[in-house]
């Protein structure tokens, strides 16, 4: 991948940056004319390839055959040489943990029912339906010049995406398969065109500002997290280590809370406890307070007087991350930082970083963007085949890896 020239900015979420020409570039052509396009969605496909050669103010689109003295001109055809795309439907056995709350009757001496609250947690199994959609494009391009009897260049291009639908909800919403392989297509004709372009061409990325709801606007007033906003600073201004440290800093930095804080312990707050490993026998005496909430100056004395001193040291950050209402928050804004490093990454070319960034800002907030990122990365790293059998190759399953060498979070060695 060629070396990217990079410069900053004016915009606070705007990276603009000239990537070079390629070695392969057709450094006296630049006019086309599309002859032809072969193969499964021959018309669909010579459509999306006019369309993308409009996009680079670079390159001119020929819609008539040019003359043989026009020196700068050349003829461009493609073959759609592979075209699949396959559901298959696999169920998997989840369990589903709940908070079940019993009322039980004690005796008392003045006669009055008089009930005590238990709690239980219930695990039950159940199946879960999961389509995995596999789509694989292959188109062989060739550029030849006007005479005809000279073949300039010649490159196959091919990607394959993979992506699950899990849950009846979102299989019934499975988008047209028709739509995956335009998306493919577009990513095959932008890498040739990049590949050929004897010009430099300005690519404009977008940085994410993160989250941080002005209080008590009922988060119609929201300026973005002022550290991710800072790091957006030195990023567009061509800073890029500087930016670097801040947006780590959001994700490792000591957990603080506000002073208008609030901890509410609800059945998805002690579902998450559980889950995350606390001891029974610290989980069970928070019981009492549950349904409760309680302040930032509050919090502190009332796990004192429940669990002794020794799981408070141990285990009161834990007990505290998971009920503060602000965790979704927090969540968002680890994934917009994430992002912005996989961005940058990617600018510098440290792809491995770059795909596990993104990865990881799908597992803090999963939504399309961040996939569809991660997911165009492993087309550039040109590693990506799910087509490959016994291949658990999806975002999901990837950002559950270790950190690669050079991530700044490294797992404990023994």
């Amino acid at each position: 991948m060629p070396a990217v020239i990079l410069t900053a900015g004016c915009s606070v979420t705007r990276i603009y940056h000239e990537v070079p020409p390629s070695p392969d570039a057709l450094s006296e052509i630049n006019s086309f004319h599309v002859n032809q396009v072969e193969g499964v969605q021959s018309a669909l496909f010579g459509k999306i390839l006019i369309h993308e050669l409009d996009q680079f103010p670079q390159l001119n689109y020929l819609a008539i055959f040019p003359e043989v003295s026009k020196t700068n001109a050349a003829v461009l055809s493609a073959e759609v040489r592979r075209y699949s795309t396959n559901d298959e439907e696999k169920t998997l056995t989840q369990t589903h943990i709940s908070l079940v709350e019993h009322k039980v009757l004690q005796e008392n001496p003045s006669g009055l029912n008089v009930f005590r609250r238990t709690f239980e947690f219930e695990e039950k199994t159940y199946s879960e339906r999961i389509i995995q959609r596999t789509s694989d494009l292959e188109i062989a391009f060739k550029v030849t010049n006007i005479a005809g009897d000279k073949t300039l260049y010649i490159k196959v291009e091919n990607a394959s995406i993979e992506q699950n639908y899990r849950g009846d909800e979102n299989i019934l919403l499975i988008p047209d398969s028709g739509d995956a392989m335009v998306h493919l297509a577009q990513l095959l004709i932008r890498k040739f065109l990049d590949r050929i372009n004897p010009e430099q061409n300005e690519h404009v990325v977008e940085l994410e500002k993160g989250t941080n709801p002005v209080p008590f606007t009922f988060g119609l007033l929201d300026f973005g997290h002022p550290r991710i906003i800072r790091s957006n600073h030195f990023a567009t201004g061509n800073r890029y280590d500087l930016a670097l440290k801040g947006w780590n800093y959001v994700l490792f930095e000591p957990r603080t809370y506000p002073k208008f804080e609030r901890f509410i312990f609800s059945d998805e707050v002690y579902i998450r406890l559980k889950t995350s490993g606390l001891p029974q026998t610290t989980l069970r005496p928070l019981l009492e307070i549950h349904g409760k909430s309680f302040d930032h100056n509050e919090i502190n004395i009332v796990l004192t007087g429940l669990i002794p001193n020794q799981d408070f040291e141990r285990y009161a950050q834990i007990i505290k991350s998971h009920s503060r209402i602000s965790q979704n928050i927090n969540r968002l804004n680890y994934a917009a930082a994430h992002y912005n490093l996989g961005v940058v990454f990617q600018l510098r070319n440290e792809l491995e970083l770059a795909a596990y960034h993104f990865s990881q800002a799908n597992a803090y907030n999963p939504q399309e963007k961040y996939s569809q990122a991660w997911t165009d990365l492993q087309h550039l790293k040109g590693e990506y085949n799910p087509l490959a059998s016994m291949m658990d190759h999806s975002v999901e399953s990837y950002g559950k890896l270790p950190p690669p060498e050079g991530a700044l979070l490294q797992p404990k060695t023994n």
